[in-house]
């Protein structure tokens, strides 16, 4: 299914959008936007790469997928890889802003893809997206064509003699755009949960990120704005509970509440829910908190449904963290029972978990029958789509209820619950 969603441009709607400007970033923008600054064809005139790395670091720019690694640092890192992919899975459910900004804005996304390319010297670059986001897709090959076509892009020459630029098709499920899910689908490598991409002579950039890629690098525009999407119980704007709206460059700093004032939405009642972030991996928000370079949304939910408990949690590195799934215990009225890990689960030596293989799980009968014997009647789980297809595999039969942790946020976006599914063909096919 593919999800609908509008677009708002941000400008429509704060007048006063400079005043959140001048804290968020370090750059020097009188020497940036002077009026004699050289052209986009001769912004890098002796040291490409050096030059390109340093606009992209006076702008302020991070990874706007969500870690908030310095891009600049990235592309330090990941000189000498031999590929760029652009990750536009867009695996969170209700979140579309990513792929709105591919329909309406592809030649600036590959603009910064090449941009990216000629830092780290690669010669392929990949646009990881579900094929069932047809209007994106038609809009990216246009891009991609355009650019193989032409012998400069964005005023950028090519980076390393013919040009090798391509989609590749990523399976509809969650968690498709982990960053180590996609150098696995995309390149067939699995590398370990302790590892980069580089390893795998890749680097891979949000999609959003290369779209700021351009306009630091061609517009020296400081970063000072988030494309966001807002969806759940947006009671009052206007657009139906199936609808994400998508917000393009919303200023950095303003409050939640602003933005949902601006956008005619309800405040939440004292028994809803807010998150900023995705379903799976956002975190509990309030309305005086701000839009963040790494914001990709805001959800709004009603309560979560009451459980006679005892419920058990199982926690996946892939989803909401165990102080979440704790809280939504508490939320349902219900004791807790126990906690397992997920079987993918691996604990790093920061404390940290990582899936061992994002995606394909090995089975959770383990974890639900640990979790039965310790007295729990019902599950409380965070799991990627395969998991919790597993997990819907035994729990049921053994008269045990189950929950998501993005239940509440899908039931107010109109959108399926994350339970059983059938499973999709792998495609692998590039065009």
């Amino acid at each position: 299914m593919v999800r609908k969603h509008c677009i708002v441009k941000a400008e429509s709607l704060f007048a006063q959008q400079s005043q959140y400007v001048s804290s968020v970033v370090p750059y020097d923008s009188a020497a940036a936007l002077s009026s004699d600054a050289a052209p986009a064809a001769r912004l890098i005139p002796d040291d490409p790469q050096a030059d390109a790395l340093s606009l992209i670091r006076e702008a302020g720019l991070v990874g706007m997928g969500g870690a908030g690694f310095p891009t600049w640092k990235k592309l330090e890192f990941g000189k000498g890889t031999s590929v760029v992919i652009a990750n536009a899975a867009e695996c969170e459910p209700l979140l579309a802003h990513n792929i709105a900004r591919l329909e309406t804005d592809a030649e600036r996304i590959v603009s910064g893809l090449m941009i990216a390319m000629r830092i780290v010297g690669a010669s392929k670059g990949i646009v990881a997206i579900k094929a069932k986001n047809a209007a994106a897709v038609a809009s990216l090959q246009s891009a991609l064509q355009t650019a193989v076509q032409s012998a400069t892009h964005s005023a950028l020459e090519t980076a390393q003699g013919n040009l090798d630029l391509s989609v590749f098709f990523l399976q509809d499920r969650y968690p498709a755009g982990d960053e180590r899910a996609i150098v696995r689908d995309v390149l067939g490598t699995l590398i370990a949960p302790t590892s980069i991409p580089g390893e795998a002579g890749a680097v891979v950039i949000n999609v959003e990120t290369l779209l700021r890629v351009h306009e630091a690098v061609v517009d020296r525009k400081p970063v000072t704005a988030k494309d966001i999407t807002v969806a759940g119980l947006i009671d009052g704007s206007g657009y139906e509970r199936d609808t994400s709206i998508v917000v393009y460059d919303v200023p950095i700093g303003i409050s939640l509440r602003e933005v949902l004032a601006a956008l005619n939405i309800a405040e939440p009642g004292p028994d809803a829910q807010l998150l900023t972030g995705g379903p799976y991996m956002g975190n509990a928000a309030q309305l005086d908190d701000t839009i963040t370079a790494t914001c990709g949304g805001i959800m709004i939910a009603g309560p979560e449904i009451p459980d006679p408990g005892p419920v058990g949690i199982i926690v996946c590195a892939c989803g909401a963290s165990d102080e979440r799934l704790k809280s939504i215990v508490a939320a349902e009225g219900a004791s807790l029972a126990g906690i397992e890990l997920c079987k993918n689960a691996v604990r790093l030596p920061n404390g940290r978990l990582k899936c061992a293989n994002p995606g394909i799980c090995p089975g959770q009968a383990q974890a639900v029958l640990a979790l039965k014997k310790q007295g729990a009647t019902g599950l409380l789980i965070g799991h990627c789509t395969d998991c919790s297809n597993t997990v819907m595999q035994i729990a049921p039969k053994l008269g045990m209820r189950v929950h998501h942790a993005t239940d509440a946020y899908l039931r107010a976006g109109d959108e399926h619950l994350v339970r059983s599914f059938r499973k999709t063909e792998p495609v692998t096919a590039r065009g």
